[in-house]
């Protein structure tokens, strides 16, 4: 005892050091529920040995005790009563906190004084819920070391198809290529419309910066001299929307978009200017049409712009187009023009074939001849031949697609001779052309849409009936495997539209489609069928509809088609993906209410 009282006079330091270090485990213990902490075990014997009070001890992690836990555990369980998910709501407070309280400055302290990859963050990687709380945590904090080793790690784990949209994966030059090179190999295998589904988040991560812009455009650029490489087109034209609306630089566009394809300073600089300004010049037109005329034409890639196209095909096809009335021999040049970028076929960059050239500048004249000679918003009736006829070449489609468009806007043509016996010929026409081209469906829906939406002089029982034609295209677009951006349509205008009108969408469509049905399908189909089951429980609507849920219910899990049946039309039959997990929670509450009693 000597001994110890001795040693300890004699370093005072020492014992004012083991002093504070008990009162520091003296509060710890005092926090709430310190009795379930991962090492309170080794922190009760260290007390222990360094002098501190038994029973002190006993009483601060006694009273500390709120048993957070258990309480967690209870509310679950009431949760489950109420067929709530306890997890899922667990989880969203979680993040809730974490999003509200993560310092990054602090964790990064922590995980630069540490060596080597934590295991709790490689645990954190293999969970899907932790993944997505990191994702969101990058987002808000850019330029946090812990989260940004994180997405790496996430990225080497094999989960880049799930960070294509989290702005810090194009920090890092590994991780942007990853992720890039995983979004192009699922683009290549998706539809227009899975197309539409995945773009968003690859024009996002590629236009975080010009340099991320320039090293996707270029890699696009030469995959499209490959085999097959064309269609890359699209992905890169959205890229340069998506880049524009960030940054507003359209030379940055322009000019790269010149230099990768090797284009001469005269066409270059000619097509640019249609471009920005959106208006072709004669000048402009007149030394491409030269260039194009020549004994060496440049390549059609310069021409070959979807706006470039919608320029030149508005400025002869829609009288209203901002730009000065087009010469009749000028026009000409216009159309040969386009004619020329839309069906030249360069097998490389000696060879060329233009055979299909003057078929298509033919075809695009007769149009115009025909439209010419017609007043805007007159019956159509009499051309309808040779209307049909121009739908047969693509880009004359395209071309009486945008004049269809100025009729039903901008003349008095719905006005005039819309029956309600007949389905008005413009719709019959953009029917046609979805059939005929499956590529121009997503102008045909937008087209739809947006004479679904326009205001028209109609007393409201003709409207109504307009509108119904309007539906029955956009179900027609479904069978024809353009069936979840028209679903996810009506479903979000369902809320506005006339009751009426969401009773014909659901038991045309009902009637139409053959089971085994995507989640999305069901879910979308289940929400429009919830909003008016009310209404459907008092109509014939009743039996088509309980006659789908009965196959929803009883669908095998496998198979991955959406299927429909053939129909009295002239047109083949069409089928959409999707996958074969269904929720089947939206369709078991709506066969119960269909069970209540009429109210």
């Amino acid at each position: 005892m000597t001994s110890r009282n001795t040693s300890s006079g004699g370093s005072g330091g020492s014992g004012s050091s083991a002093a504070s270090g008990v009162d520091k485990m003296k509060q710890s213990f005092q926090a709430p529920d310190s009795i379930l902490e991962p090492k309170i075990f080794e922190t009760i014997a260290l007390y222990l040995e360094e002098g501190g009070q038994p029973l002190m001890l006993v009483n601060a992690l006694s009273t500390s005790y709120v048993g957070m836990p258990e309480m967690c555990n209870l509310m679950s369980g009431w949760a489950r009563e109420f067929d709530i998910d306890p997890v899922e709501v667990m989880q969203e407070v979680l993040k809730e906190q974490l999003m509200e309280r993560f310092d990054p400055e602090s964790v990064d302290r922590d995980f630069m004084s540490g060596a080597g990859t934590p295991d709790w963050l490689m645990v954190m990687i293999q969970h899907p819920f932790w993944r997505s709380v990191i994702y969101e945590l990058s987002e808000k904090h850019q330029k946090c070391a812990l989260l940004n080793f994180a997405i790496q790690r996430i990225s080497d784990a094999g989960y880049q198809g799930e960070i294509a949209s989290v702005a810090t994966a194009s920090t890092f030059v590994k991780v942007f290529t990853g992720v890039l090179l995983d979004s192009l190999d699922k683009l290549r295998e998706e539809d227009d419309v899975g197309l539409l589904d995945r773009l968003p988040d690859l024009v996002k991560v590629c236009c975080q910066s010009e340099h991320t812009y320039l090293y996707t455009q270029v890699l696009l650029f030469r995959l499209m001299k490959t085999d097959r490489g064309l269609p890359l087109k699209r992905i890169s034209k959205e890229l340069e929307s998506g880049v524009l609306e960030k940054f507003n630089k359209p030379p940055l566009v322009s000019v790269l978009r010149m230099l990768l394809a090797g284009a001469s300073s005269n066409v270059a600089s000619a097509i640019s200017a249609i471009l920005q300004s959106r208006i072709p010049s004669p000048g402009d037109v007149m030394l491409l049409h030269r260039a194009y005329t020549s004994e060496n034409p440049p390549s059609t890639y310069f021409l070959r712009d979807p706006d470039f196209f919608e320029i030149m095909l508005s400025s002869i096809f829609v009288p209203s187009f901002k730009g000065a009335i087009v010469k009749q021999d000028h026009k000409e040049k216009y159309l040969y023009l386009v004619a020329y970028a839309a069906s030249v076929h360069e097998e490389d960059d000696t060879i060329t074939d233009t055979s299909d050239v003057r078929q298509t500048y033919e075809a695009l004249c007769a149009l115009e001849d025909t439209l010419s000679k017609r007043t805007a918003g007159t019956d159509l009736t009499p051309i309808l031949g040779q209307l049909l006829v121009a739908i047969e070449t693509p880009v004359a489609s395209m071309a009486l697609l945008y004049w269809i468009q100025f009729v039903i806007r901008e003349t008095s043509y719905i006005e005039t001779y819309f029956r309600s016996h007949e389905v008005p010929v413009p719709l019959l026409l953009i029917e046609e052309m979805a059939y005929k081209h499956p590529l121009q469906q997503t102008a045909v829906f937008a087209t739809l849409v947006d004479f679904f939406e326009a205001p028209l002089e109609l007393n409201p029982e003709i409207m109504m009936t307009y509108r119904k034609s309007i539906l029955d295209r956009m179900i027609y677009l479904m069978q024809l495997n353009y069936a979840m951006p028209a679903l996810d349509y009506i479903r979000v205008r369902a809320r506005k539209m006339d009751q009426s009108l969401s009773m014909h969408f659901v038991k045309k469509v009902l009637e139409m489609v053959r089971g085994p049905y995507s989640k999305k399908f069901i879910e979308g189909m289940g929400q429009m069928i919830e909003e008016i089951v009310e209404v459907i429980k008092k109509t014939d609507t009743e039996p088509v509809v309980r006659a789908w849920i009965d196959e929803v219910v009883s669908q095998p899990n496998e198979g991955d088609m959406i299927q429909t049946p053939p129909t009295s039309a002239s047109h083949e039959t069409g089928t959409f993906s999707g996958s074969s997990d269904a929720g089947l929670s939206t369709i078991q509450e709506l066969k119960r209410r269909l069970d209540e009693p009429r109210r």
